[in-house]
């Protein structure tokens, strides 16, 4: 995945300013904090700005893109206008909102960090999207006093996690009342991430919140306490990039968790795919999300239509109710 070409060229303008060694060496800052939260307080002002925006922006770009997309693939009658993100950050979700429906209207985008709002601001300044060149941006503290009306669609990033835990369902429930139509949260795809996302998909299925996706059903999340539910979303480095992160590789995989709910069910599927299917000598292996639970299945090559379409499947696709319907012998040890 890319990003929009005239986010792209709006970023590497503003980056030409900095010299790349100290972008480098606070990146590696930001980067030891995201290893260990107790590090302390992570780097601030227009440097930090700009060296998140040069190494995150692109992978939160990208998770919320896939994220957004998945919402959009199970309601595709929904077409928001409205956009409320809520610790915007530079504004990625945003970028990805617009892209995914270019009808959207109008955008208010929370951010406490000044130096990050002014830089999302400079970089939506001459977008394509309307929605992104006219959004407003508003700081406030997510865990103090704010308050926005109804948006069609609401969104955070990578913002649940960053909270003291008693600090979340508040935050979680405040943002689920002001959605019209429906809510996306996004954290990485770690075991921490998964637990925050966990967590607010139960407080929010117990509201009556449709569970869109990823998940297939409307039941409590069937696996163990001791795995994970997330995905990956592969997205190009630059070349400033590769520089800032000390890699060789001209792409990464950014790992997600997410949830995204909804006042109305999404159309229904049959299961999603939760690891990178396993292709066997004459059967694929697939670890599947079920409405009956977590299943293990071996598709082989007699059950033709099935293994046609089982060997085109990727981690993170969902499978039609009538896939599950074909016998199959069960998962080999």
């Amino acid at each position: 995945m890319n990003l929009p070409n005239d986010l792209r060229l709006n970023l590497e303008r503003e980056l030409r300013g900095y010299d790349p060694r100290s972008l480098a060496r606070v990146t590696a800052e930001a980067a030891a904090r995201y290893r260990d939260p107790t590090a302390g307080p992570p780097p601030r002002g227009p440097l930090a700005a700009a060296a998140y925006a040069a190494t995150r922006m692109p992978a939160t770009y990208a998770a919320c893109a896939a994220a957004l997309g998945e919402l959009a693939a199970r309601l595709p009658a929904f077409g928001p206008r409205t956009l409320l993100d809520a610790g915007a950050g530079s504004g990625a979700t945003l970028w990805a909102a617009s892209l995914i429906w270019p009808a959207l209207e109008r955008a208010t985008l929370i951010e406490a960090d000044r130096d990050m709002a002014t830089l999302g601001q400079r970089l939506a300044a001459s977008a394509t999207a309307p929605a992104v060149r006219g959004a407003v941006w508003v700081r406030a503290d997510l865990t103090a006093a704010w308050d926005a009306p109804p948006h069609d669609l609401v969104t955070a990033a990578y913002v649940l996690g960053e909270l003291p835990d008693d600090a979340r369902p508040t935050l979680v429930a405040r943002l689920w009342e002001r959605a019209r139509g429906a809510l996306v949260l996004i954290e990485p795809g770690t075991p921490r991430g998964w637990a925050t996302i966990r967590a607010a998909r139960e407080q929010l299925r117990a509201t009556g919140a449709a569970l869109i996706a990823p998940c297939p059903h409307q039941q409590a999340c069937p696996l163990p306490a001791d795995d994970w539910c997330h995905f990956s979303r592969r997205l190009a480095r630059g070349r400033l990039h590769r520089t800032l992160k000390g890699a060789e590789l001209g792409y990464e995989d950014e790992k997600y968790a997410y949830i995204a709910v909804a006042r109305q069910p999404g159309q229904p599927v049959g299961a999603r795919v939760l690891r990178h299917p396993l292709v066997r000598s004459g059967y694929i292996e697939l670890t599947l999300c079920t409405p009956d639970g977590i299943r293990r299945l071996s598709v082989t090559r007699s059950a033709g239509a099935t293994w046609r379409m089982a060997r085109d499947l990727r981690w993170g696709d969902t499978l039609p109710p009538e896939f599950l319907n074909d016998p199959q012998p069960p998962a080999r040890d």
